[in-house]
């Protein structure tokens, strides 16, 4: 994704969170170079009182004209978010406005986003830049692969990606952590199949509803056994803490649906849970108040942040997390 802002509006959505991520910092970074005296916002509509801040965020004029450069994640995650995006657009006339960018990203498929008809389509439309970042296959993800150990000035031979995309599929996260492990290994520049089996290990699939439970039950030796194990195997510390933010994340919304009254049924419907999460995010639920749950979920969204900023160790914070 190059670095034209000529659209006020960018819509990076789509399931590869990895790859999602990848994209918003390109646009970032093409920001930063582009307008060094710009100023930078970043909000996730799925805290209900990010909502009003962005609004702020939008309708404040610059001084100096600078441009400003706007981050909006989870828009999709309520409608009283999903609404109120819609109608601050048109009222700002945001899809022309000249010195306000609007980064949309949602990890979610088109599908899903799609049940929004109005946010969508005004989101998606011809005066925007829209990216549909979906899962790798074929020859697009061995182009990715190959490129990603570029980048690290590596060389992969054929039979090697082979083998990782058998151990590893087309999960970017799971991917991206081998890469890394493979283009430090031993300071090789050419990386074969065998290199691969050697370092590799099987597929683990984190079960992210043991993990949450030990977190939200406060069961802090079982939260650590499970953080320390990942991290042991490899995976990526990012990775874990996108998936806690995710459970959080339901725990929080049904949480909240739960204090208004509404059943576990209705609430499956509105927050399009499977029923097996849904039910198992509403006995969670059950262990925190809504106010612990939003200071948690806060907590959770200043490690993203300032992880990503290079301030803390991500590692040493997700064992502080679950320890406190």
């Amino acid at each position: 994704m190059g670095g034209n802002f000529d659209a006020m509006i960018i819509f990076l959505y789509g399931p590869d969170s990895y790859r999602l991520k990848q994209n918003s910092r390109i646009v970032l970074d093409n920001y930063r170079k582009k307008h060094s005296d710009g100023i930078f916002f970043k909000f996730d509509l799925s805290n209900i009182d990010e909502i009003a801040k962005a609004e702020d965020a939008v309708k404040s004029g610059s001084l100096f004209g600078e441009i400003k450069l706007i981050v909006i994640k989870n828009s999709f995650f309520n409608k009283a978010g999903s609404d109120r995006m819609g109608n601050l657009i048109k009222a700002q006339n945001l899809l022309k406005e000249k010195d306000t960018v609007l980064l949309f990203v949602e990890n979610q498929d088109e599908k899903e986003l799609a049940k929004n008809k109005t946010l969508f389509n005004l989101l998606a439309g011809k005066d925007s830049m829209v990216k549909n970042i979906e899962y790798l296959e074929g020859e697009k993800l061995v182009k990715w692969i190959r490129g990603e150990f570029v980048s690290r000035n590596c060389l992969i031979e054929p039979d090697a990606i082979k083998e990782l995309v058998i151990t590893r599929g087309n999960d970017s996260w799971a991917l991206i952590n081998e890469i890394e492990k493979l283009s430090n290994y031993s300071g090789q520049t050419t990386i074969t199949k065998k290199d691969v089996a050697l370092l590799g290990f099987k597929k683990i699939d984190l079960n992210i509803f043991d993990f949450v439970d030990a977190i939200a039950g406060k069961n802090k030796l079982k939260a650590y056994e499970i953080l320390f194990k990942e991290i042991q195997n490899g995976r990526d510390p990012y990775y874990l803490l996108t998936m806690i933010v995710y459970g959080f994340r339901n725990l929080l919304a049904v949480k909240d649906l739960s204090a208004r009254g509404m059943s576990l049924s209705d609430i499956t419907k509105r927050v399009r849970l499977h029923p097996f999460v849904a039910k198992k995010s509403y006995q969670s639920a059950d262990r925190f108040s809504l106010e612990e749950l939003r200071k948690v979920y806060g907590r959770l969204l200043d490690l993203d942040t300032r992880s990503k900023e290079g301030v803390l160790n991500l590692t040493d914070s997700l064992f502080s997390f679950v320890l406190i």
